[in-house]
């Protein structure tokens, strides 16, 4: 967690650090993750998926690949602001990106299929490089949430129909042609598995 998040603050690719929940919680995931057996683990450059991912890499005794890629979306001039702010200051622009985000992102960032393409692209070559290997992705929620949009071809605009929550676990196991959602949004120490 970070504190950007308790006060609905846009981060996006705004590279900011975990807070002491946030290690906290990172470390119990780690610990929890500790007895299982991965090939590889990738992160996000940002540091705060970077210092998450170096806990768990810590405990499985495994090296980091970080990657751009897997950054947040980026929203650009809206970053540090809430949806308030941003109404107030952009409007015009606001209003453009509630009709069509597929189309329009925040100025100067990404829409939302630019961000899609470039999360797609990655994980293509991923799954291509790491057929039948057990790997450990450490990103953003809405990473995770436009990846799953895609990979149970969901027909939206947006990637707001799956909560992912700071440090929790989501698992999907991929085969020949299709992957199966097994885990979504698990956070440690909650008692439904």
């Amino acid at each position: 967690m970070i504190d950007n998040n308790k006060k609905s603050i846009i981060q996006g690719q705004t590279d900011t650090e975990l807070n002491d929940t946030g290690i906290q919680k990172t470390v119990e995931t780690a610990l929890f993750l500790e007895d299982y057996r991965f090939d590889h683990i990738y992160s996000s450059n940002l540091k705060r998926a970077r210092k998450t991912a170096s806990f768990i890499a810590d405990k499985l005794d495994i090296e980091i690949m970080e990657s751009k890629k897997l950054r947040e979306i980026d929203f650009a001039e809206w970053e540090g602001l809430n949806f308030e702010e941003i109404a107030a200051q952009y409007p015009d622009n606001m209003e453009v990106w509630k009709n069509d985000p597929l189309k329009n992102g925040a100025p100067g960032g990404e829409n939302i299929s630019e961000f899609a393409a470039r999360i797609n692209s990655f994980f293509d070559q991923l799954l291509e490089e790491h057929k039948g290997e057990k790997l450990i992705v450490v990103t953003h929620g809405g990473v995770i949430k436009m990846y799953l949009r895609e990979i149970l071809a969901v027909q939206s605009k947006s990637f707001k129909q799956f909560q992912i929550d700071n440090t929790s676990l989501t698992e999907i196991k991929f085969y020949d042609d299709y992957a199966i959602l097994t885990k979504m949004n698990y956070l440690v120490g909650d008692n439904f598995k």
